[in-house]
């Protein structure tokens, strides 16, 4: 059980990471918008250290939902399937890139 759950640990942790940059990377100047904005400094915006804490920030809400699976599973005493969490963490993910489309999709003026 450890392996499977160090297994999702370390795809839903790429999974995230990925996510981010993919955003960054798609929604340009969306990041550095007044609600979005991660960092306190607007000249740290861009920083590796920001895109990191918003991953991280992510990875912490994805397995708020993985370990109440893990702890659903361990309590009934039925196994969970393989792929349960990864599953869930998709949805997430595609959920919050989906809000970080319609948020750029209606900012006033798009970015170059």
């Amino acid at each position: 059980m450890l392996y499977t759950i160090l297994k999702d640990i370390g795809i839903s942790s790429v999974l995230c990471l990925g996510e981010r940059v993919l955003e960054r990377f798609l929604f340009p100047g969306l990041h550095r918008t007044a609600e979005r904005m991660a960092a306190a400094d607007p000249a740290r915006a861009d920083d590796l250290a920001t895109l990191i804490a918003e991953a991280v920030a992510l990875f912490a809400m994805v397995w708020l939902f993985n370990a109440s699976l893990y702890a659903i599973s361990y309590l009934s005493r039925r196994p969970l399937q393989p792929y349960a969490t990864s599953l869930v963490t998709t949805l997430i993910l595609v959920l919050t890139f989906a809000s970080a489309y319609a948020q750029w999709a209606t900012m006033p003026a798009q970015p170059q």
